[in-house]
């Protein structure tokens, strides 16, 4: 296990963010969520840093999506960066945590009518556009209010990258305008009295482990920007995206197809976007969305094994020609959906046996009755590794969870979403109340009047 300052041991047992994680897991109920502000400034930090100090003129958003949990969302505005929102959800989020109009950048590629007279009103910094039909309805909804909306064209410019398909948003992707169309809708944005263009958007999908794609598509955009600019339509900015990889893997040299394993610092991203700024457009403003970079790193998942069993290996033959202990703990899919949703893979730790060599083989389960609730296994195997007296009542913890965790929680079998915690300021404070089970039911209608008529039977012929 790699640890750094702010993962320890001590006394056997796995210390965050100076929280003894084990004696946490005995006083509040798990499955939780542990979050350190003290991360989350940190990456902040260092994402300002990398991109200023390249290219000064240069504004971060944090994609909400992932992690919109309040106190997450003022943490973010406390440490000085601006917002992305893709709902009107979210925007209703970031405008009661604080975030002013002009911090606030709307994407979506699926907006209803409502949230953009919601955005419009409320005069966001700008309405990301994803079609050309999505550009005239949004120029139809502010017609309607009588005021001139600020949009950036998203615009798919057809660069490949590899992640996991899941996350792909470009290159044939859902997401953006194409290539083709996109000088004809700026053309029309530009001449519609309800429409202020402002800027380029591309995005190219989410976990990108390499600089290649972000130098490619950033290239592709400024040429897009000059071709506008040679109609005598001036844009102001172009927003990059995120999408900025995280190590969720422990390896001193990553396969060129494991998206789990992150090789590159938030410098390096900095460096190949900037690049291409410098050299081609020195005089335009930089927008950045990052989401998974700034979030990933700052929580921890933390789980209590309640189950434990030896089944037999088989050949084809059904003869037994080995064993499998497994090991099945109170978090599954229902609290960390893309272990199952992306066969997502995160590093895990017996936090109660932290000083323990980690030299046996289980099977790690959810408490899910799907089959598919078995978190991916270390090294290309099926297999999680933790000390060989592992049991029932030790504590497992799943790093690198704060990023799309509570976003995707959902209460399947019944069992209530988990709650969440901060370490703030050395203090561990609430940040997520545990639902109860008469949250799970609150929205329910058992009995009451019809909301449609009843039918009429079918006529006689």
């Amino acid at each position: 296990m790699v640890l750094d300052e702010d993962i320890t041991v001590e006394g056997g047992h796995l210390v965050f963010d100076g929280v003894d994680v084990v004696d946490l897991a005995r006083r509040v109920a798990t499955p939780f969520f542990l979050f350190s502000s003290r991360r989350l400034r940190r990456n902040v930090s260092a994402m300002v840093e990398a991109f200023t100090s390249r290219h000064p003129d240069t504004e971060i958003f944090f994609a909400s999506k992932a992690c919109s949990n309040l106190w997450f969302l003022d943490q973010v505005r406390r440490a000085g960066i601006n917002i992305e929102v893709n709902s009107g959800g979210e925007l209703w989020k970031a405008q009661r945590v604080g975030f002013a109009p002009w911090q606030i950048v709307f994407n979506g590629v699926a907006k209803t009518r409502d949230e953009i007279g919601s955005a419009v009103q409320a005069g966001v910094r700008a309405l990301v556009v994803d079609s050309v039909y999505e550009l005239e309805r949004i120029a139809e909804v502010a017609g309607a209010l009588g005021v001139s909306a600020a949009v950036d064209l998203r615009v798919d410019v057809n660069v490949p990258t590899f992640t996991h398909p899941g996350l792909v948003t470009a290159h044939g992707g859902k997401a953006g305008i194409d290539l083709d169309d996109a000088l004809a809708a700026f053309s029309f944005a530009f001449a519609h009295e309800a429409l202020d263009p402002r800027g380029l958007h591309l995005h190219v999908g989410s976990q990108i482990t390499g600089i290649e794609p972000y130098v490619a598509a950033v290239g592709k955009g400024l040429d897009l920007i000059e071709a506008v600019a040679a109609g005598g339509l001036r844009l102001d900015h172009l927003n990059a995206g995120g999408g900025f990889a995280i190590p969720y893997r422990e390896a001193t040299v990553c396969d060129p197809d494991d998206y789990f394993c992150a090789p590159l610092a938030i410098n390096d991203y900095a460096v190949a976007v900037c690049g291409v700024i410098a050299r081609r457009r020195p005089d335009l403003k930089l927008m950045l969305e990052p989401g998974r970079s700034i979030a990933g790193t700052t929580a921890l998942l933390v789980t209590t094994i309640e189950n434990t069993k030896v089944k037999g290996l088989r050949d084809a033959a059904g003869r037994r020609v080995g064993d499998e202990c497994w090991l099945t703990v109170d978090a599954g899919s229902n609290t960390l959906l893309e272990h199952t949703n992306y066969g997502w893979y995160f590093r895990s730790v017996a936090a109660s046996r932290a000083d323990e060599p980690a030299d046996a083989p289980f099977r790690l389960a959810g408490p899910l009755c799907d089959g598919g609730d078995v978190f991916a296994g270390d090294d290309d195997t099926p297999y999680r590794r933790f000390p060989a007296a592992t049991a029932p009542g030790d504590v497992v913890v799943f790093f690198d969870v704060g990023a799309y965790s509570l976003e995707m929680m959902n209460p399947y079998n019944a069992r209530p979403r988990a709650a969440a915690y901060a370490v703030q300021d050395g203090r561990v404070v609430p940040i997520r109340l545990a639902d109860t089970l008469d949250d799970m039911v609150a929205a329910d209608v058992v009995s009451g009047r019809p909301v449609l008529p009843a039918a009429e039977p079918p006529g006689e012929d």
